[in-house]
């Protein structure tokens, strides 16, 4: 088993949109959402959300370290194990989270 450092990214929804549009209950009714339209919201977010471009991503790095690497690759062994490296976005679908 190899040993190798983890990367994590951690998305906390009701801060991503607390940062687009201010929460305030009191201060700017008119010009703010309240708490819970911010949960309603990142309810929502959590119930449609799509990782596909993410994994195109990761997709296009592993190919390029394959490539830059010199891994040999000549039958073509890894594209199957990267569905989404070809993706095209206007297809994208829900991810549903049990």
């Amino acid at each position: 088993m190899t040993v190798h450092q983890d990367y994590e990214i951690k998305i906390n929804l009701n801060e991503l949109i607390e940062k687009r549009i201010p929460c305030c209950d009191l201060l700017h009714p008119d010009h703010c959402l309240t708490e819970q339209q911010v949960s309603e919201i990142a309810h929502d977010i959590r119930m449609d959300l799509n990782l596909h471009d993410l994994y195109k991503q990761v997709d296009q790095h592993i190919m390029n370290y394959v490539n830059a690497a010199g891994i040999d690759n000549k039958d073509h062994w890894v594209e199957p194990h990267l569905p989404d490296l070809e993706r095209d976005l206007k297809e994208e679908v829900g991810i549903e989270f049990d």
